[in-house]
């Protein structure tokens, strides 16, 4: 992405993430607060709002072109999603990662995402079944040539559709709101090479097992791709991350 990092906690990011916080078009409301919240998510996670810096909703709301009641409402649900903070004082701050924030983050996706590969090998929709396999398809052979977008985008795409073959909505509702944290952790390991490599060749593997309707083989193999994801993530951060006081 092309937008340039905050040098500090108070910085003025006018001007600095003009990649992912652009000007928006018109909106109804509804889709205007989902719209901010989902490019706020975005700058938080690619790290162009650094951990520690504190959010001015007048200096977004001019960023992105609108009022400040869709920034306000906006921010809220980050705070609820864990990716902000109130701080003393009033205002919120993005609120650091830390490497037992991505554990516990993974110790829920391996309850919901086990559970949700039982059902899918045992039940073998076949929609589902073929949407999987598509992603694995469209995806793995092009993984070299991602950016960090789209690393994550493919990633997403190929575990909400696991849980979509469930044909059970509530499966994706109960992740979502932690996967942020999922995807603030990827990022911080694109140095690791083979990360995403052999993580989508463990998708192929599980994609295989639910073809052939074998539940304990796609469980435990899901249980291992998060293992492994889990492990290299929490590895790569710092052993501790404090955030910067916004003042």
């Amino acid at each position: 992405m092309g937008g340039r990092r905050m040098s500090g906690p108070d910085a003025d990011f006018t001007d600095r993430t003009d990649s992912v916080l652009g000007e928006l078009p018109p909106r109804d409301t509804t889709a205007l607060v989902r719209t901010v919240r989902d490019r706020l998510r975005l700058a938080i996670t690619l790290e162009e709002i650094p951990s520690g810096t504190r959010l001015n909703q007048v200096a977004v709301a001019k960023q992105l072109g609108v009022s400040r009641m869709p920034v306000r409402t906006a921010i809220s649900e980050l705070v609820s999603e864990g990716l902000l903070e109130m701080v003393p004082g009033g205002g919120v701050v993005v609120r650091s990662l830390t490497p037992r924030d991505l554990l516990d983050v993974y110790e829920v996706r391996a309850a919901i995402e086990s559970r949700a590969v039982r059902r899918v090998a045992e039940v073998r929709p076949a929609l589902g079944l073929d949407r999987i396999d598509a992603v694995v398809a469209t995806h793995k052979p092009h993984l070299s040539a991602y950016g960090v977008a789209e690393l994550l985008s493919a990633d997403r795409e190929f575990h909400m559709a696991l849980l979509d073959a469930t044909d059970n909505a509530y499966f994706r509702r109960a992740l979502v709101p932690v996967w942020s944290i999922v995807e603030r952790g990827m990022v911080g390991s694109l140095h690791i090479t083979d990360v995403f490599t052999a993580a989508w060749d463990e998708h192929e593997c599980i994609a295989r097992a639910l073809r052939a309707g074998d539940p304990d083989l796609g469980e435990r193999l899901l249980l291992h791709h998060l293992k492994n994801a889990s492990t290299k993530l929490a590895e790569s951060m710092p052993a501790t991350t404090v955030a910067t006081p916004a003042h």
